[in-house]
């Protein structure tokens, strides 16, 4: 293992174990200032919510989804990358809402036993937990052929491969003698013999259900936000949003990958999938610009309604403009647009693109929950919008436990290479 390698491991370790610090000092401490009411809380969804928004809506599933769905050659090297990815993020958001509600637990007796259909937040769980489950799936037949080779090897990555295959209980159905029946046999050959056709016909009805599942997800968490006491949410297009967000928050993140792990391996193989992924992220930023134009528009017009036009008008010139016009707009989308525009095929243009698209997002995230809460209530009230030391604190040990795990499945597993069947 390389120097840098440790290096980098070392300090995510300790990234992440300021955010256990962190988050175990949240449950411990008071945060902000002990109200006489619940109602009177200033901002209850604070920068854990957006975290959560923000890795959730990391659209990888859908884009790995499609690509197998419509054969897209192109992006068919990086459909392991994206389900990885996926799972990933999902996970870590997942982990991160789980913090901030803290008795998560309960929500099993709520599932089990009271559970209401009619509840938004109900089915953003169920679709999110669905989605994992067919990803999970889907990206076992996509790894089964590779991991089966790999299963081969010695040490660590043969244990896993023999493990994650299942190929040691093809060995045991294939091995016993009293198996006779013919379909236990049958099972046991399927998991031992890699046939990567086979493999990818089943994949493929999967993609179409995950695919399917994301879009809900995604539409449905943005559904969620769609609260009618809130004037800066209350608009039936943000569903709509969310899901295009996603997409672009996925081919960025794709892009990164892509980038960064051919320059580590020495390998442009994946570097095949980056005109394709330009062409979706420079698509869905246009539509990015032209529906936040006429959103605001929309919304900020005071005679449509005066509560949503103060509520725009604090996000565009108040407490979050600097976040909104340099960040949302300038860097997250403007600069990313000219870079794919005129920088053409240059790959150092387009993950620099990428980078800024993901600061952005990460930042329209924070604002979008914040600003949305900062916008309900009465004026003159002095409302704490900044984040807490601890929040930060867990915020940077998620996104360190994101990319480490990552790394660790590069590493571990064969994500890079894909056997003949």
């Amino acid at each position: 293992m390389r120097l840098t390698e440790i290096v980098f491991i070392l300090t995510m370790l300790a990234l992440i174990a300021l955010g256990v610090f962190g988050a175990y000092q949240m449950h411990f401490q008071v945060m902000i200032p002990v109200e006489p009411f619940e109602s009177a809380l200033g901002i209850p969804w604070r920068s854990l919510v957006a975290l959560y928004v923000f890795l959730v809506l990391i659209g990888t599933a859908a884009i790995a989804s499609a690509a197998e769905i419509l054969h897209v050659r192109q992006l068919e090297v990086i459909v392991k990358d994206a389900i990885v990815i996926a799972v990933l993020s999902i996970a870590v958001g997942l982990l991160t809402i789980a913090v901030d509600l803290e008795r998560i637990e309960r929500g099993t007796y709520a599932l089990l036993g009271h559970a209401n259909p009619t509840s938004v937040m109900y089915w953003m769980i169920m679709f999110y937990v669905l989605e994992v489950v067919f990803l999970v799936i889907e990206g076992w037949f996509c790894f089964r052929a590779d991991l089966i080779a790999q299963s081969r090897q010695r040490g660590l990555r043969g244990f896993l491969g023999n493990l994650l295959s299942l190929r040691f209980m093809g060995d045991f159905l294939l091995k016993i003698e009293f198996v006779e029946s013919h379909k236990l046999r049958k099972l046991g050959k399927f998991l031992v013999t890699p046939n990567r056709e086979l493999d990818m016909s089943f994949a493929m009805p999967l993609g179409v259900v995950a695919l399917i599942t994301a879009i809900l997800a995604y539409s449905n968490l943005g559904a969620l936000f769609s609260a009618p006491y809130i004037p800066l949410w209350h608009d039936a297009t943000t569903p709509i949003y969310f899901i295009i967000t996603a997409i672009i928050g996925g081919s960025a993140v794709l892009i990164l990958a892509a980038v960064i792990t051919s320059l580590l391996k020495g390998s442009a193989e994946k570097l095949i999938a980056l005109p394709a992924l330009r062409n979706i992220l420079g698509f869905t930023l246009i539509v990015a610009i032209l529906f936040n134009a006429w959103k605001f528009i929309i919304l900020g017009y005071p005679a449509v309604n005066l509560a949503t036009a103060n509520a725009v008008h604090n996000l565009l010139f108040g407490s979050f403009a600097l976040n909104f016009w340099i960040f949302e707009l300038t860097l997250g989308l403007i600069i990313p647009l000219l870079l794919i525009v005129f920088a053409g095929k240059n790959i150092r243009a387009l993950f620099v693109s990428a980078l800024l698209v993901v600061i952005g997002l990460f930042v329209f995230r924070f604002d979008f929950v914040f600003a949305g809460q900062y916008g309900k209530n009465i004026s003159g009230v002095s409302i704490p919008t900044q984040i807490h030391p601890f929040e930060a604190m867990f915020v940077a040990g998620a996104l360190a436990m994101a990319v480490l795990a990552y790394y660790l499945v590069y590493k571990l597993l064969p994500v890079e290479v894909e056997h003949a069947a």
